[in-house]
């Protein structure tokens, strides 16, 4: 019998250590399926602000993507809801950092290396959610890992990585936390193998790489599982189990150590030992009792008879107990039931029997899955089983039925006999609908509360303050706990008065509600403008309870307000008003002038030579002359007066309220000489002048176009009449403007129908005497003006753009002529061609069908002589340079007009590579004995010869003009005392008669300009 019992006794404590074992190995997987849900869930949670954040940069114009103040302003609010948890950071499409939510100075950081921004690069690798591994924050420095999510336009391109660093402290406080006694591990582990987070050893164990340990082994068997080994952390031996996160490369790892279950086995050896000694004594001393007992059996029967007539009068009793707490339990407003461990009914109240429709006393002996609905019994099914297991079990749950929804809060009592075993278990559901609807209200409200952009505070009805939200916090930089009990109005800045508040007040007494802009001040001393809404909540007596006030910094709002007015009404470079300013104060004043019957006058100005200060020195000089050319307007002019900038080099003066009419000369003079003053560009001297039409309101007009038309007239005039001087605007002058107009409409047709004509005048060979060259020349023959020479209309038609046209008109003709000459023998004559700048422009001629007609007339390109002035030199555009390529590259000459009278340097000869020089009139005409006029012609004659450049003098009448150029040796003559501009056909036959004398009845006093 001994030996049997201990052989039952060595048998139990083996099975004991194995479901020692089991329950370990049950206990670390349910463990570690806990803490997979816990971080599943935060996973998550950070996952939604990504997306959430991803979708609204999308929305944002793509230059405050790139804003880091943009940014910052979207991001701002995420610090204020998640502390150091996580937090948002936006990298664009290079790598480099833009803002984050917590205001970390990330800008400028490159994170271009990092695995979570190599992740989404390409469009079609890119993972969605992607997880980075651990690694230390470049700018927090602090121990993280990191979500991101590619962010694209509407095209799919790339603008950049919205990324969420999330600090491990966090899981490392969670896995503390929730480790139930000290041999349990908890562990994040990211797929390449390196450890996130750990307890214990949080600080030993981050970054630690895993990935040549036993958990990798087990892992390549299966995505979740169960081993035992030691620790390569802190060398203990534990039983593990794993989980892989579905869809994310991390593995949430629980160990738990089995020295418990030795231990207990050693524990169960040692009291089996001592139970097998205690029965062999029992068994001795239980004989000697046995015969004890059996004296005392019929005594035992006689109580047994008593107690049985005293249980009955006990049952009748308990009947009518029973009767009582029946009447009571169907009329609570809960349901009750009592559910024995076979989950039937033994008890159901009224109103369990009506809720779930059955009839009244008909639950008892039922079963729950065949009462409920198979949705509720799975809901409550493992509930069930817990408190059949001795737990105490409280849960909610959302019910459908026929009356709709609603919420039950489940509570289950255990029913424990006094051995401890569990017969049955105490139900009661109470429906929690309403209550869940005032948790969702308020859980939404306080939501809505410490996450809004918007400042927040609660007062009482005296206007102390009772609460404020982290909005508050952030913009006023006071702490909740700084402003608590102090009066709302002490946060002001002082700059409204103690009436404007008291105003306040009371509108918030008449009508419960005030809203409007306040100065606030900060925590750090800065002033700042908030929009204050003030709400009243009022008490259930209709008395007032509390203050709600909402307000939003709105300074950097108005200052972005005030900066686009500038911006859209003020000149960006001098810091004049615009031509939309302009335009309203030139109405303004109108009304001033109709008010005050005192004239008004309007000042056009236009600088003159400005183009070539930009060409010759370049734009940045060209800005600082206009500068100062605002600062100089300001001078000339009276407080009253408005100095505007329309645009380029246009200004614009409104002199209203004159009271002398003499002012406007004063005014305009001062400003001439201001003007015509050298302006210091840093290293370089600038010499400008103005034209300036001046017109008057009213006598001139009575609208703001017509004054304006009237005072650019005038200006114009000015223009013409040699720049430097102003003009009062006169009725001719719009007449004048109408027959420019008139002319450029008539000229775009004078083309097709055949009304110009071309003529040559001779360039003769000085030293021969020879006719070699001929420049072609234009005239437009008018049905009613007659024949009109070319300073009439080609100012009008360059202006208008009818040049281009009439330029390549000019070249076919000339070709032509050139072709004519080259069949009389003469196969090296050559014919000039003036081209004007707008026909080198980009939308000007176009110079390839210039050459492709030479080639379809079999004349050579060196025939034809390209004459441009030095202004076309000047031109920095690219355009006018490939022409000029061309025209060289074809063997076609270009000669440069009218040298010595614009800015044209040598190194622009050189350049251009100019094949010939013509002096200007003005100097041929100054070549009398004992002028300074040979001396400059020879220079330059010398200085064009040293350049491989033969010189053309322009302008020769008399026989002393061509001896004074011959002598300095200049190349070529043109000019009256030669020949007269003639037709093509006179021009052949001067040519057949090289040798006849010139005719001296020509008027030789007329200039080439004709």
């Amino acid at each position: 019998m001994a030996l049997l019992t201990i052989a039952v006794v060595s048998l139990q404590l083996r099975a004991s250590s194995v479901e020692r074992e089991q329950a370990v190995r049950q206990q670390t997987q349910n463990f570690v399926q806990a803490m997979e849900a816990h971080v599943l869930n935060t996973i998550q949670f950070v996952d939604l602000s990504l997306q959430g954040y991803s979708n609204a940069i999308k929305m944002l114009p793509l230059e405050q993507s790139s804003s880091p103040h943009a940014m910052a302003t979207l991001l701002s609010p995420r610090s204020s809801s998640f502390s150091r948890d996580f937090w948002l950071s936006f990298i664009d499409a290079k790598g480099q950092g833009v803002a984050s939510s917590n205001k970390l100075s990330v800008a400028g950081t490159n994170y271009a290396d990092r695995d979570y921004f190599q992740a989404h690069i390409k469009p079609a690798g890119s993972p969605g959610l992607f997880v980075g591994g651990p690694a230390i924050g470049k700018v927090s420095k602090e121990r993280l890992f990191f979500l991101s999510r590619r962010v694209e336009d509407a095209n799919g391109q790339l603008l950049g990585v919205i990324v969420a660093p999330l600090n491990v402290i966090y899981f490392g406080k969670v896995f503390e936390k929730s480790r139930f006694s000290p041999d349990v591990s908890i562990s994040l582990v990211h797929s390449n193998g390196k450890v996130i987070a750990r307890a214990p050893n949080f600080e030993e164990s981050f970054n630690f790489d895993l990935s040549r340990t036993a958990l990798f082994q087990n892992l390549a068997k299966g995505r979740h599982g169960t081993y035992q080994t030691v620790s390569s952390i802190d060398g203990q031996s534990r039983v593990f189990s794993f989980r892989v996160l579905d869809g994310l490369p991390l593995i949430v790892v629980v160990g738990s150590s089995d020295e418990e279950s030795k231990r207990a086995f050693g524990n169960n050896v040692l009291f089996a030992g001592a139970g097998l000694l205690l029965l062999l004594l029992l068994m001795l001393v239980g004989g000697h009792f046995a015969l004890r007992s059996y004296a005392k059996l019929e005594e035992r029967e006689l109580r047994y008879r008593l107690l049985y007539a005293s249980s009955r009068d006990t049952e009748q009793k308990l009947s009518v107990s029973e009767q009582r707490l029946r009447l009571i339990a169907d009329n609570l407003p809960v349901m009750i039931a009592y559910i024995d461990k076979d989950l039937r009914y033994q008890f159901t109240n009224r109103k369990f029997d009506t809720v779930f429709e059955i009839p009244y006393q008909s639950g008892p002996g039922r079963k729950v899955v065949d009462v409920v609905s198979p949705a509720i019994f799975k809901q409550a099914e493992q509930h069930l089983h817990d408190v059949l297991g001795g737990k105490f079990v409280y849960f909610e749950r959302l019910v459908s039925g026929s009356a709709g929804e609603r919420w039950d809060g489940v509570s289950y009592v255990p029913d424990v006999q006094p051995d401890g075993a569990v017969r049955g278990l105490f139900l009661m559901v109470e429906d929690i609908t309403e209550r869940k609807k005032n948790e969702e209200s308020t859980k939404l409200a306080a939501l809505m509360y410490q996450n809004s952009a918007e400042g927040m505070l609660v007062t009482d009805a005296e206007g102390r303050i009772l609460s404020v939200n982290p909005a508050f916090s952030q913009i006023s930089g006071y702490a909740e706990r700084e402003v608590l009990g102090r009066r709302a109005y002490e946060l002001t800045s002082g700059r409204q008065d103690l009436s404007f508040f008291t105003q306040v007040r009371q509108a918030i007494g008449r009508t419960g509600h005030w809203a409007g802009e306040i100065w606030h001040q900060h925590k750090n001393g800065e002033h700042y403008l908030v929009s204050l809404r003030f709400n009243t909540v009022f008490d259930e007596q209709g008395q007032v309870f509390r203050l709600v006030a909402l307000f939003t910094d709105i300074t950097k709002k108005k200052a972005s307000e005030e900066l686009i007015w500038k911006q859209a009404n003020f000149d960006a470079l001098t810091g004049l008003p615009n031509r939309r300013m302009f335009h309203e104060h030139l109405r303004l004043e109108m009304k001033k002038t109709d008010r005050s019957h005192l004239p008004m006058a309007l000042v056009f100005i236009d600088l003159d030579h400005f183009k070539e200060i930009n060409d010759t020195l370049g734009h940045d000089k060209g800005d600082m002359l206009l500068k100062q050319v605002a600062e100089r307007l300001g001078q000339c002019v009276r407080g009253t007066d408005i100095v505007a900038r329309l645009g380029g080099d246009e200004f614009t003066v409104i002199l209203s309220e004159l009271h002398n009419s003499s002012d406007v000369a004063r005014i305009a003079q001062e400003i001439l000489k201001k003007m015509a003053a050298p302006f210091s560009l840093n290293d370089d001297i600038a010499h400008i002048s103005s034209s300036i039409g001046i017109t008057l309101y009213p006598d001139d007009g009575d609208s703001a176009e017509t004054l304006m038309k009237n005072a650019d007239q005038a200006m114009y005039a000015a223009k013409q009449q040699g720049r430097n001087r102003y003009n009062y605007f006169a009725p001719f002058m719009q007449e004048a403007t109408r027959v420019r107009m008139a002319l450029g409409n008539e000229m775009r047709e004078a083309v097709e129908r055949e009304e110009l004509r071309i003529v040559f005048q001779p360039i003769i060979e000085l030293a021969s005497g020879r006719i070699c060259k001929a420049e072609a020349l234009v005239r437009w023959q008018h049905p009613q003006r007659g024949l009109m020479s070319p300073h009439e209309f080609i100012a009008i038609a360059e202006h208008t753009g009818a040049i281009v046209g009439i330029g390549d008109w000019v070249f076919r003709q000339a070709a032509r002529e050139a072709k004519r000459l080259q069949q009389m023998a003469l196969p090296e004559f050559q014919i000039c061609v003036n081209k004007s700048a707008w026909q080198f422009r980009d939308d000007g001629s176009n110079y390839q069908e210039w050459l492709d007609f030479l080639a379809e007339l079999d004349l050579q390109a060196h025939n034809i002589i390209i004459e441009v002035t030095e202004d076309l030199l000047l031109d920095p555009a690219s355009a006018i340079a490939d022409k000029f390529k061309a025209f060289r590259a074809a063997n076609m000459q270009v000669s440069l007009d009218d040298f010595g009278t614009g800015y044209c340097s040598v190194a622009f000869l050189k350049r251009y590579d100019i094949d010939y020089i013509k002096i200007d009139p003005s100097f041929v005409s100054n070549l009398a004995e004992g002028t300074d006029g040979i001396t400059l012609c020879g220079a330059i004659i010398a200085m064009a010869h040293k350049l491989g450049i033969q010189v053309i003098a322009e302008g020769i009448e008399t026989p002393q003009q061509m001896q004074a150029l011959q002598s300095v040796g200049c190349d070529f003559g043109q000019g009256y005392l030669f020949s007269k501009p003639i037709s093509g056909l006179e021009l052949e036959k001067s040519i057949k008669n090289q040798y006849a004398p010139v005719d001296k009845s020509l008027d030789i006093h007329r200039t080439t300009c004709e």
